[in-house]
């Protein structure tokens, strides 16, 4: 039975009937002011915390030299890291030699050109600078900086989100330990200063930037699923290029209103438990966000900021109850480095994962060591994922709503996803001959 005649014949009944009503009648009733701009879909509910425990005894800001690209060497050692590199360098030549797709010069050249607005930024340099001397301030236009409610200046903040290419849009009061203790060798602190600045030793953050705006992008799903070759890391680096676009459009923005923004993308701190407080996904098996409009094809980013602002309340929408019985992103990982654990746990992989909260903990070395061996970075465990799907349906959507309200169908729904060939891997020398909306993406699916 094909995929038209199971939802015909199949779950196209009583199925449909069932999911239908869950689709459309769900309770929304708890949406925060100032989301009319956009909002989550009806199934998908707010609540008053993240749904994975935090332990405050032990949970705090996390040394960024410790993640995996910043001590890699010392987590798969310097003999290791050298004999890694050179069968990167002969498997890539041999690859050009071949001309395979998905990793001849036309597919690297694509994914490096993908990287070019991405490299233009960095933790308070370019696109990520912490002030601006372009910006025309609300002294300089002779007016009194933006002055309207928390509820109108999130409105606003969400609209100007999506204009600058926002997918979806969340807004928390910040929780410091998110942030880290330090980057570039510095330490990050919080002071009682007018603006952010940088000296020798220090990062400062002004203690009133008290709110954090978590922003997600698209990636292309047509992309990702050419993983592992160049094609895929191309989808990954558009996503970055776009996000410091996102993040240097909106800090600009909050600025020209006359208050302190903190543009960020990877950097500063994790995007992913700022994402969750502020109601854009969950946190999955893969120990990253999933977000119930796309999934896990999204790159994430935020910008702190001192503007008072209506915050948003983290979300459930059955990820948390999926992700315990699917597995389908650890049994594709080819670095066998996910967690093929039933529950989450406090127990921490190494010093590359920030304890005292709750998480599958991944094994980070090996995937960074299987990003080298494949030449051309790795994002398979994305595409595999049930919820990540490029074609906002009906179909799709009411699955989605019932694995929210009934998670007694998720092994089910977890099955027929693989059974009907969602999320395989693509012939990356036909994504040539595709015919790509813009960006690769459909603006039209985080509209809510």
């Amino acid at each position: 039975m094909n995929r038209r005649d199971f939802f015909k014949f199949g779950f196209g009944g009583a199925g449909l009937a069932v999911g239908g009503g869950l689709a459309s009648g769900a309770d929304n009733s708890s949406s925060t002011p100032g989301r009319s701009v956009y909002s989550h879909p009806r199934w998908v509910k707010m609540i008053p915390r993240p749904k994975l425990a935090v332990d405050d005894n032990i949970y705090s800001r996390f040394n960024a030299v410790n993640n995996v690209f910043g001590s890699f060497t010392r987590y798969y050692g310097e003999d290791n890291r050298k004999k890694l590199m050179k069968e990167s360098r002969n498997k890539t030549m041999k690859y050009y030699l071949e001309k395979r797709p998905g990793y001849r010069l036309e597919d690297r050249a694509l994914a490096d050109a993908a990287w070019v607005i991405s490299r233009l930024g960095g933790l308070n340099r370019g696109t990520r600078a912490w002030t601006s001397k372009s910006v025309r301030t609300p002294e300089e236009r002779g007016v009194e900086k933006y002055n309207g409610s928390p509820e109108e200046a999130a409105k606003m903040i969400k609209a100007a989100a999506r204009y600058f290419g926002a997918a979806t849009i969340g807004i928390t009061i910040l929780d410091r330990r998110h942030i880290h203790s330090q980057e570039r060798r510095k330490q990050i602190v919080f002071e009682k200063a007018a603006e952010p600045y940088e000296d020798e030793e220090k990062l400062v953050i002004p203690d009133k930037c008290k709110y954090a705006i978590a922003l997600s992008v698209q990636m292309s799903l047509d992309n990702l699923q050419c993983s592992p070759t160049a094609i895929s890391s191309a989808g990954s680096s558009m996503g970055y290029s776009r996000c410091e676009f996102l993040v240097a459009g909106i800090a600009q923005f909050i600025r020209g209103l006359g208050y302190v923004a903190i543009p960020s993308v990877n950097d500063l701190g994790s995007s992913v438990a700022i994402g969750v407080d502020a109601g854009l996904g969950e946190l999955g098996r893969t120990n990253r966000l999933i977000t119930p409009e796309f999934g896990p094809y999204v790159r994430l980013c935020k910008v702190l900021t001192d503007l008072p602002l209506a915050t948003d309340k983290p979300i459930n929408f059955g990820l948390l109850e999926f992700c315990k019985i699917c597995k389908r992103c650890a049994e594709a990982c080819p670095s066998n480095c996910l967690s093929f654990d039933d529950q989450p746990s406090f127990r921490v992989k190494g010093e590359w994962n920030n304890p005292g909260h709750q998480a599958w903990f991944e094994d980070a070395p090996k995937c960074l060591a299987y990003w080298q061996e494949s030449t051309s970075g790795c994002s398979i465990c994305i595409p595999v994922c049930p919820w990540a799907k490029k074609d906002k349906t009906m179909i799709h959507e009411i699955v989605k709503a019932a694995s929210a309200k009934i998670p007694a169908l998720d092994i089910f729904f977890s099955t027929m996803d693989e059974v009907f060939g969602y999320g395989r891997q693509k012939d990356a020398g036909k994504w040539w001959s595709l015919n790509l909306t813009e960006y690769g993406i459909d603006t039209t699916q985080g509209k809510g």
